[in-house]
């Protein structure tokens, strides 16, 4: 088989033929049927991601997104294949290793969209010009999904910002892609400091096109959280490093083999370095077990975090970060199931039970601080207005600019269930608490990356309300029950136990400063 891009010269091969796509985009194949009008002859979609298969509209009909097994149950005589996929070579990998299509097909076709066809011709101007001293970030998921405030945050921003305090940028440019750069204008008097927008890779303005991929082009390591796709075509001199979000205890939705989609990754000790090559199919020497850039935030708390957000005073807090469940609707795809009760939230399940739980919190002078995740839709919830529960989304934290370990640092304890976040504040040797009356459920519907999950949580085991109030006066009285379990688990699950991880990134990567 070979591979030909798909354009107006061969388009008539495709005419009085069934199309096969490869790979499920929305994005894609709208673009792709507003470009070359193939709508009608799709018949249907291979996509190996369970979690994209089902149906899809197209021209008010219903189109499968089917699997693999698709080109093997069916008849492909008078069938194209079309990869509509930005990693359309890797793609072709896949679809050139099946035996079966050999036997259908001489020509498997691609389809470019205006972002990468952009791309492609600024790989190939710019491929014999050496790099820059250039860093490039970037954080938060792809662009479609923007949520404010995350494409400035999470590891990126931590090494960003380690970086300035120790004068990288008198010898690099640091770049940011964000969504609206105006909205950093404080940067803008550091040297060698500057925001681009993400989406400027498809500015109908050629000076914004040319700024974007200049910095894309010639960065000599670039660093994202989430959110990889914008550098699929790097040179083999570039440096890509996915810092990600964070080890926990979920297991991946998407699975993807990421070895060729970049260098290296970072994480917190050999039990998830392990874990991480067979998630994400990398390499031993791909993982670097450095510790995450953020968790250097947790010793290094906001300073006057109650006044910025309204919390108000008392002699303890407790913060509880629950798992969403129910997304906003642009993250529809990544909902897990709904939760029963009024509120959406697990243990806590009517409003009388808050109530109570607001009482009992008054007595004892602490204050409850509900962080919902920045995918979780708030509205289930609805809006608290208790003394000593507070509900925080993502929104407030990010008009405020700050960052969730910030907040973790200076949390008496911590309530989760499944989140990073736990892992993280495992570090601060500070009493923590699992809900888990969804644990079976929850098990079903995504999983865990170990397979005993209970020998696993550094912290108390909550299946009830009661559960939840016995944790309360526990932190209230000091009482710290599982701190030997949380001990023992902290050894395991992180290497290194201080404020260091920036610099350990940095120097395992051999980044030199002037």
């Amino acid at each position: 088989m070979t591979l030909q891009k798909l354009t107006l010269d061969n388009i008539k091969n495709l005419y009085n033929k069934k199309i096969c796509c490869y790979e499920y985009s929305a994005s894609y194949l709208e673009e792709l049927c507003a470009t070359f009008n193939v709508a009608a002859l799709i018949e249907c979609i291979v996509d190996e991601n369970l979690r994209n298969q089902g149906v899809h509209k197209m021209d008010s009909r219903d189109v499968e997104v089917c699997g693999f097994d698709y080109f093997e149950n069916r008849n492909l005589s008078n069938t194209v294949i079309l990869i509509t996929s930005d990693y359309f070579l890797e793609a072709y990998e896949k679809l050139a290793s099946l035996d079966v299509l050999e036997h259908y097909t001489n020509v498997v076709y691609y389809f470019v969209n205006r972002e990468t066809a952009y791309e492609l011709e600024y790989r190939e101007r710019y491929k014999d010009i050496p790099l820059k001293k250039l860093i490039l970030f970037r954080s938060g998921p792809h662009a479609a999904s923007y949520v404010k405030g995350m494409d400035f945050a999470d590891n990126a921003r931590a090494l960003f910002e380690y970086m300035l305090q120790n004068r990288y940028n008198t010898k690099y440019e640091l770049v940011w892609l964000v969504k609206n750069p105006d909205e950093f204008t404080q940067y803008q008097h550091i040297k060698n400091v500057s925001f681009l927008s993400f989406d400027w890779s498809v500015s109908e303005k050629k000076e914004e096109r040319d700024w974007y991929y200049n910095a894309l082009c010639f960065a000599q390591y670039l660093f994202f959280t989430d959110a990889y796709g914008f550098a699929r075509n790097c040179r083999k001199d570039q440096i890509r490093v996915q810092l990600w979000h964070g080890c926990g205890f979920k297991t991946r939705v998407n699975f993807v083999r990421c070895e060729k989609r970049y260098e290296y990754t970072t994480v917190i000790s050999d039990v998830y370095a392990k874990i991480h090559q067979e998630i994400y199919g990398l390499r031993k020497d791909q993982v670097l077990v450095t510790g995450y850039a953020k968790q250097d935030w947790l010793f290094h708390p906001e300073a006057g975090w109650k006044e910025k957000l309204g919390i108000p005073k008392a002699k303890k807090y407790i913060f509880w970060l629950p798992t969403f469940r129910l997304a906003k609707e642009q993250f529809q795809n990544l909902n897990e199931y709904e939760l029963s009760g009024q509120l959406g939230l697990p243990i806590i399940y009517t409003y009388e039970m808050m109530e109570q739980m607001n009482i009992l919190l008054g007595t004892l002078d602490i204050v409850l601080i509900i962080k919902l995740h920045p995918f979780q839709a708030r509205e289930k919830i609805g809006k608290l207005n208790m003394k000593n529960i507070i509900l925080l989304d993502n929104g407030q934290i990010a008009e405020k600019d700050i960052q969730i370990n910030q907040l973790l640092g200076q949390a008496d304890a911590l309530v989760s269930d499944y989140s990073s976040a736990a892992v993280d504040y495992m570090l601060l040797d500070r009493p923590i608490a699992f809900t888990l009356d969804d644990v079976e459920e929850y098990e079903q519907s995504r999983g865990f990356v170990f397979e005993n999950i209970r020998e696993w949580l550094p912290g108390m085991e909550l299946y009830s309300f009661e559960d939840l109030c016995r944790f309360v006066r526990d932190v209230s009285e000091g009482c710290d029950a599982l701190k030997e379990k949380r001990q023992n688990l902290l050894m395991k699950m992180h290497r290194y136990h201080d404020g260091s991880s920036c610099k350990r990134i940095v120097d395992k990567l051999k980044i030199q400063r002037e």
